[in-house]
């Protein structure tokens, strides 16, 4: 389709949308309300909220629960069948608050100055609503869709990942051509995200009371001196792998630090966690053991959690759809990249083996910070790029 045709159809569809600011604002801030911090989640009560609004457009949906107050939800516009479905990929669950450092109230989705102020607002409540809205839009307008609208949001991805496990195992997304997640962009196309592997440090020593140590130059068998060696030397870890064009290079954090029982007694056990942003090519067991090399003999290094990087190939036409959808709206090409974050594409990704891009309206980087906000007006745009997406993917002809 050539640009002009775009402008054309945008215009049109533009002129069309009657999902208004208020319904996006109000559905927004409904989901805010309601906590869903990971842990404990307590997805159930977003995705009945959200079950409720579907209903009353009269789009099916169904609830799956996944015990103590956590739930995904999957609700479907259905087309002829003649292509394949499209996902609409969310999550329900947010990241910890620490009220204190907040100035604005985090459950209740204040605005001020065109922001919604709330924890979930960046990531990923807008997105999930911009996503309804998209469906509400198709259904209002009964666009005729040659393959089904799949909506699917999730528990628990900022931890355990059951939500998106449970997705791709119940076989509701089997089938589909193409997944678009709506994880915070700025906007931007995102074609590509690291993996994450988590690891478990261990250091082993020998217990015995700290006034009788002589020489404490030396490690003296103490399991915590043993560990912060080993961190110095994380210091020169090179993992030597060429850097991805979107990715950019690995990284490695040491997130936390746990071990012995009282300051007078020599820690015979001291533990280390540690999280390795990984890009294409690299694996678990090559990581492991580069960090066991420099960790010695008294040091054990064991994987507790992998999650592999997700890449869609760039001549993807999924991918081009997406960015001339962005540029009908937005009137700019959209920066086309890969993010160091991981979404629920890392669980997908091996069993659906389709294409994914990630576009949304939180803006990169905010996620779980305090005075976590979005901007409406991209909440807005959002909107009218996930309608064009799915109108545009499942079209019946060319517009």
């Amino acid at each position: 389709m050539s640009l002009s045709s775009m402008k054309e159809n945008s215009k049109r569809e533009s002129d069309s949308f009657v999902v208004t600011k208020f319904e996006t604002i109000q559905l927004l801030k409904k989901l805010i309300a309601i906590p869903t911090v990971d842990p404990p989640g307590n997805e159930m009560e977003a995705a009945i909220a959200v079950k409720e609004v579907l209903e009353k457009e009269g789009i099916t949906s169904k609830i799956y629960d996944l015990g103590s107050g956590r739930a995904n939800l999957v609700a479907r516009l259905n087309g002829s069948g003649k292509k394949p479905a499209i996902v609409f990929s969310a999550h329900f669950d947010t990241i910890a608050v620490d009220e204190s450092q907040w100035t604005m109230p985090p459950f209740e989705g204040k605005i001020k100055d065109g922001r919604l102020y709330g924890r979930g607002a960046t990531d990923m409540k807008s997105g999930l609503v911009s996503m309804v809205c998209a469906a509400i839009e198709l259904k209002r307008n009964a666009v005729a869709l040659a393959g089904d609208l799949i909506l699917a949001f999730s528990a628990a991805e900022n931890s355990s990942g059951m939500g998106a496990a449970e997705l791709a195992r119940c076989g509701e997304l089997d089938g589909a051509g193409a997944m678009l997640i709506s994880e915070p962009t700025s906007l931007k196309v995102f074609i590509a995200e690291k993996g994450a592997l988590w690891l478990k440090a261990t250091a082993k020593g020998a217990s015995g009371h700290g006034a009788f140590v002589i020489n404490w130059k030396t490690d003296y068998g103490n399991a915590i001196v043993r560990m912060s060696k080993f961190i110095a030397r994380m210091q020169h870890l090179d993992l030597d792998v060429p850097s991805h064009p979107h990715l950019g290079g690995p990284t490695v954090n040491v997130g936390k630090i746990y071990g012995g029982v009282s300051a007078p007694i020599i820690p015979s056990s001291c533990t280390l966690e540690i999280d390795v942003r990984m890009i294409p090519g690299m694996t678990p067991e090559y990581v492991s053991k580069k960090l066991q090399d420099l960790a010695g003999e008294h040091i054990d290094i064991e994987v507790i959690d992998f999650k592999p990087p997700v890449v869609t190939a760039e001549e993807d036409p999924f991918i081009q759809l997406c960015v001339e959808t962005c540029e009908s709206v937005l009137e700019r090409v959209p920066e086309v990249t890969g993010v160091q974050y991981y979404s629920d594409a890392t669980t997908f990704s091996p069993v659906l083996k389709i294409p994914m891009v990630i576009i949304g309206p939180g803006e990169v980087g905010h996620s779980g910070i305090a005075d976590e906000y979005v901007e409406i007006d991209n909440v807005i745009k959002t909107n009218r790029i996930f309608y064009k997406i799915a109108r545009r993917y499942l079209a019946d002809h060319n517009d």
